[in-house]
């Protein structure tokens, strides 16, 4: 997106410079006078040359930050707070390269006989929410926002909480989407069983 924005923005700017360097007047017995028609054609030339580099600018201002933003969901699910400095860190880091203290690596378990037990009953495919929780506040909003939506809790633990099983995606991205709702960010996972 940011290219293609560079590359409207470009052809936004050539069309103007066209636009401003037109010839808009027309030779008469007594020298050269400006025509009004040649003016108007100059006059729509620039405001179409000034609106597509306005869109080229907006593409790249605009499709830069949802890269950002895709970036930043995505290296959430695998970072937690530092215990000592708060800086963030991945789970699976034993330093903290911000303040240098030796940390327990934190992974995400895989899903356990707990969940195999919770399973037993369903098809061979079924699905869970993942719910990362990288500060106090997270935690405490995911926790209280299951308790009100009842979510069945598969697995807790101080980075992240996960609930089901749901037997199909669509039922899972149901709750998901309930849970978005309320400021709580996760993904689906899928489970299969042993």
């Amino acid at each position: 997106m940011k290219g293609f924005g560079i590359f409207i923005l470009i052809v936004g700017i050539c069309w103007m410079i066209f636009a401003l360097n037109m010839d808009v007047s027309v030779s008469s017995g007594m020298g050269r006078v400006n025509n009004l028609g040649l003016m108007a054609d100059r006059q729509v030339h620039a405001i179409v040359g000034g609106m597509i580099a306005l869109a080229g600018l907006l593409m790249l201002i605009f499709g830069e930050r949802a890269a950002v933003t895709n970036t930043q969901v995505s290296s959430e699910i695998d970072t937690r707070p530092c215990p000592l400095c708060a800086e963030t860190i991945k789970n699976a880091a034993i330093k903290c390269k911000h303040c240098g203290a030796d940390v327990e690596a934190v992974a995400i378990p895989p899903l356990t006989d707990r969940v195999a037990e919770a399973t037993q009953d369903l098809t061979q495919q079924t699905w869970a929410l993942t719910i990362p929780c990288r500060k106090e506040s997270d935690r405490e909003r995911a926790a209280t926002t299951a308790e009100f939506l009842k979510l069945p809790s598969l697995l807790a633990t101080d980075s992240f909480f996960r609930f089901g099983p749901y037997p199909s995606k669509a039922e899972a991205g149901a709750v998901l989407r309930q849970l978005t709702e309320n400021g709580v960010h996760g993904n689906i996972e899928e489970i299969r069983k042993p």
